[in-house]
């Protein structure tokens, strides 16, 4: 089949889904936004804003629809027809493309549907109610997946936790079908990692990791840190690595010059052994996989929010991870199986996990071995794959 694939940071969510699906022998175009000022054939260039916007976030969707339905009108006068179109609508993408291909089977991404939780309002004990300002922006947010949800053949989201952030009377549309990662990537290569200026860390150490793609609350950074102070007073041996940028990343950002990552420094700094403390800058995948195989406990917490790669990732490299006990994490961890669960908003409770992990390795072997199986079975990007086959040739009978 031809199938198109768009993604407005192609390839996004769909990195290791193009080439599993090529490799079973459809033919797969993906469309992406451009760096402005260059050129590529499968992408649009991202639209520029004048200042002074109502809501700008609301324009540059509708501007990247009409830049996404410029792209594809040119493809469908060159006489490309795909089979099935997948796309991540949350930014507009999919806005005008039933019109385009009205054959096709649209497949749309919607990833979630915005709501306080999301955030963290309702969740993290540091944060009060939103404004009705940032309420209403959600709701705004939310008019690209809603009209996609309206026009595609079905919906596509990772979790049962994205299916249940949308209105009760539209997840009969959604199907639940993670687009999976690629397995040998995360299995096998190197069980030692060089720190710049610092040591070399293998496996067997009493390393502690944690890795976001920035330092932000929503991800947990300010629950690892405020746990640390007793983990390494207790562990003089154990050092933490802590992975990821410091931009505002999905929430609000912090008063502080210097984001989370200056913040949380300035409250817990006098209290942690920085020496043992590495903060490493967003790692080239190969290494991240490294360090994810050389974790003695690795920390993922998150609001309840989309479910990061970077945990299948980490259970698929064989570390011991202890996750947040919330949704989505609880969907795939089993707490004592696969995988330990401590609630959100105790850094205490997640101090004394961590200790006990370090206390005894050898006894978390076979959860963490458990939590490599899960990914196998459930996750791997061969059966994400086939899945997304069959859901298409199932729909094209519908048609």
């Amino acid at each position: 089949m031809e199938l198109l694939l768009i993604h407005q940071n192609h390839p996004g969510q769909f990195r290791d889904l193009t080439p599993a699906l090529e490799h079973r022998g459809h033919r797969v175009l993906g469309l992406g936004a451009t760096p402005r000022g260059q050129r590529l054939d499968y992408g649009w260039q991202p639209p520029a804003l004048p200042e002074g916007l109502a809501d700008p976030l609301l324009e540059t969707s509708l501007r990247r629809a009409a830049r996404v339905q410029e792209r594809c009108l040119q493809l469908r006068d060159q006489g490309y027809r795909p089979a099935a179109v997948l796309a991540h609508s949350g930014w507009g993408e999919l806005l005008y493309l039933r019109d385009i291909w009205p054959e096709a089977v649209l497949i749309a991404y919607p990833e979630l549907y915005a709501a306080p939780l999301l955030l963290g309002y309702g969740f993290d004990a540091d944060l009060g109610d939103p404004s009705p300002a940032l309420r209403a922006q959600w709701r705004r947010g939310n008019l690209m997946g809603l009209a996609a949800v309206a026009d595609a053949d079905a919906c596509v989201v990772p979790t049962r936790f994205a299916r249940d952030t949308f209105p009760p009377h539209l997840r009969s549309r959604f199907h639940v079908l993670h687009e999976g990662i690629a397995l040998p990537a995360a299995a096998g290569g190197s069980t030692s990692l060089r720190l710049e200026g610092g040591p070399t860390l293998v496996r067997g150490d009493p390393v502690i990791t944690f890795a976001s793609r920035n330092l932000e609350p929503l991800r947990g950074f300010r629950s690892v840190m405020r746990a640390l102070p007793a983990v390494l007073a207790a562990r003089p041996d154990a050092r933490a690595v802590i992975v990821g940028g410091t931009g505002s990343g999905y929430g609000a950002p912090s008063s502080h010059p210097e984001g989370h990552k200056g913040e949380l420094l300035a409250l817990l700094g006098h209290r942690l052994p920085l020496e043992r403390v590495h903060f490493l800058p967003p790692l080239a995948h190969r290494d991240l996989l490294a360090l994810f195989r050389i974790s003695a406990a690795h920390v993922h917490f998150s609001y309840p929010y989309a479910l990061s790669w970077s945990l299948l990732e980490a259970m698929a490299s064989g570390a011991l991870v202890v996750g947040s006990a919330n949704p989505p994490l609880d969907e795939v961890i089993q707490h004592g199986h696969n995988g330990l669960l401590v609630p959100f908003n105790d850094p205490d409770r997640l101090a004394d996990t961590l200790l006990s992990v370090l206390a005894d390795p050898p006894a978390y072997a076979a959860m963490a071995a458990a939590g490599r199986a899960t990914v196998a079975a459930r996750y791997g990007v061969s059966r994400a794959a086939e899945a997304f086959e069959a859901l298409i040739l199932s729909l094209q009978l519908l048609r």
